[in-house]
């Protein structure tokens, strides 16, 4: 899982680099295009916050509240609750749901990583 971390923050670091390359060769914007890498960086390690947060199952209860609250608004059939308590208790959906939770929190990280690491370099050079 690290040497995925890695890997991918390492290719979006060289991607970046690839992008900024023009800005840095002809010396134009290239505080405005390692500010724009840093904003992208913050974006991808904040999604993959929330990827962690929500694997981690710490508002699992909060938002089961939510749901019960809006079946009291909201009638559902009993078919539809029946396929609910059949969804929820799926051991198949629920490994794929973990194992996805679990690759989208390390490429989102290492892609934020990746590119904070590139406007830091950027932000060096300038």
């Amino acid at each position: 899982m690290i040497s995925r971390f890695g890997i991918t923050a390492l290719i979006v670091g060289t991607l970046g680099f690839s992008y900024a390359a023009p800005h840095l060769m002809y010396g134009r914007e290239n505080l405005a295009t390692a500010n724009l890498l840093f904003l992208l960086g913050l974006l991808g390690l904040v999604i993959g916050a929330i990827f962690h947060v929500l694997q981690s199952g710490f508002l699992t209860l909060f938002l089961r509240g939510f749901a019960d609250i809006g079946q009291l608004f909201i009638r559902q059939s009993k078919a539809l609750q029946e396929e609910n308590e059949r969804l929820r208790s799926d051991e198949s959906l629920l490994a794929w749901k973990t194992s996805m939770f679990r690759q989208l929190k390390v490429y989102t990280s290492g892609c934020g990583t990746g590119l904070l690491l590139c406007s830091i370099v950027l932000m060096g050079m300038s």
